[in-house]
């Protein structure tokens, strides 16, 4: 009889055992992971400067701090006017206001500039006092995006509670390459499905079940599960992924997940996970939606 229960309790201790734990969280791990949240944390700086996005859909397109401008910009130490972009032709060009001095990064006054876009559809960016700009594209469209190096949300905003470290979520996934670049169209932020390329796909077992997700370009990973919406932000989380260079095993460690942009800043492009993104279950792990307090 005593040999019948060693049995059952070994079988259900395997049968809980399911899921590869790759990584044990240990003392090595939470510093790695505090570090990340550190590299994080700078990087959102970034976001929490913006201060305005503006679709550039006329020919003429002036900004500064009165509301006569097209794009206004509501902040006292700013010249009435700063600057106007006009779009003739799909060319785009910059003209600085009489009296404003607009420099580049390299310190070079500005008065007249064409704007040339790089590949990504992103002009050089231009700076004055404590704002930088530059025009961005998105799905095709051109929008003025702008930095305030002094906004106050950069102070306001303290991070995301996480859930608690957890180990159940720490998986092996076979990571296959696309022979062509998958293109996919997902929703955004502007309200516009944006084309979007994915290199592979990840293969993992959770709970004795398979799962995909479609992996972009350097690792990003946009994912949704059962707590998008609840417990987390209802637009999906984000994940980078360390890619072999060839077919083959990664680490899947979902306690990375973390909230996008959008969740702190109104002027972000931020895209949604597709649909073959969505899990189907609750990964209790990562960023929630709640913001952490003073």
């Amino acid at each position: 009889m005593k040999s019948y229960i060693l049995a059952f309790i070994l079988i259900t201790l395997l049968s809980c055992n399911n899921n590869k734990n790759l990584i044990y969280i240990d003392k090595k791990y939470i510093t790695k992971f505090d570090e990340n949240k550190t590299e994080r944390k700078q990087n959102r700086i970034n976001y929490l400067q913006l201060t305005g996005l503006f679709k550039i859909d006329s020919l003429s397109n002036s900004f500064g701090k009165d509301s006569i401008n097209n794009f206004t910009l509501a902040i006292d130490n700013l010249a009435p006017t700063i600057g106007t972009i006009t779009k003739k032709n799909n060319v785009l060009e910059f003209r600085s206001e009489k009296d404003v001095i607009v420099k580049t990064i390299e310190n070079d006054t500005v008065t007249y500039l064409i704007l040339n876009l790089d590949k990504y559809g992103s002009s050089i960016k231009l700076f004055y006092k404590q704002l930088n700009w530059q025009v961005i594209t998105r799905s095709g469209q051109h929008y003025l995006r702008v930095w305030n190096t002094k906004n106050p949300a950069i102070k306001a905003f303290k991070g995301f509670e996480q859930f608690k470290l957890n180990p159940e979520f720490i998986l092996e996934g076979q990571f296959t390459y696309y022979q062509d670049h998958k293109t996919d169209y997902v929703h955004s932020q502007l309200g516009v499905n944006a084309s979007t390329n994915f290199i592979g796909k990840v293969t993992f077992k959770y709970k004795e079940n398979n799962y995909d997700l479609d992996v972009g370009e350097e690792g990003f990973t946009m994912v949704s599960d059962e707590t998008t919406g609840n417990e987390t932000y209802g637009g999906g989380r984000y994940i980078y992924l360390d890619l072999p260079k060839t077919d083959g095993l990664i680490t899947l460690d979902f306690n990375y997940l973390y909230n996008p942009p959008c969740t702190f800043s109104k002027f972000t492009t931020c895209l949604y996970p597709p649909r073959q993104n969505n899990l189907p279950f609750k990964i209790f792990a990562g960023e929630t939606i709640v913001q952490l307090k003073e």
